[in-house]
């Protein structure tokens, strides 16, 4: 009988592979034990699928306000305004102009890694692939690098543009993080994580 893909977010590979320990045991029991996915549960879809459609409509910053109204649920009355400041400081005054960026499933043995940056934006110039990470804890530059190289490593071939920089948005600081030149150099460690995660995934109930 065939083994059953393993499918997760490229935050639920990253966020295992920044644990140490029993901690990374936690993390796989975790994933394989929630719900299956409904985009009624998922916390930051409206706000995605609004920047995104923002700029797929080519409309101003001030847009991005209008899902405000839309809200019931009182933690992202409390949440999104934050985001969406954080947003609006990042795009400034910047003349952005989109494109539809790549996405790709990373395939190991049995696990499958979604890689799904939300946005392509050219603006100054330059064209940006960019992830967006909306959690509110602090993390170290070097977690932003290991999401930055899988997409480098998966997705460059998928881009026309030779000049298209990957690059992630930490969307609450207004703070974006370019890959480092086009470096693939942490390959050989999320390929070992990604082994492991998958013999944990099966020892576990």
């Amino acid at each position: 009988m065939q083994e059953k893909k393993i499918k997760i977010s490229l935050t639920d590979f990253i966020d295992f592979v920044n644990k140490t320990g029993s901690q990374k045991l936690t993390q796989v029991r975790k994933v394989k034990n929630r719900p299956e996915y409904e985009p009624f549960a998922d916390f930051y879809k409206p706000l995605r699928e609004k920047i995104q459609e923002i700029h797929k409509m080519d409309l101003s910053k001030e847009e991005l306000d209008q899902i405000l109204d839309t809200l019931t649920d009182d933690k992202k009355r409390t949440n999104y305004p934050e985001i969406l400041e954080g947003y609006k400081r990042f795009w400034g005054r910047k003349k952005v102009k989109w494109f539809q960026p790549p996405y790709r499933n990373w395939k190991v043995g049995d696990l499958e890694i979604r890689i799904n940056p939300e946005l392509g934006l050219e603006y100054n110039g330059q064209f940006y692939v960019i992830k967006l990470f909306f959690k509110d804890e602090k993390t170290q530059r070097s977690q932003f690098d290991q999401i930055l190289t899988l997409m480098e490593y998966q997705l460059r071939s998928k881009v026309n543009e030779p000049e298209i920089k990957f690059a992630l948005l930490d969307i609450r600081k207004a703070k974006l993080y370019p890959q480092r030149g086009n470096s693939t150099e942490l390959v050989p460690l999320l390929l070992g994580e990604a082994k492991s995660f998958i013999e944990i995934w099966k020892g576990i109930e």
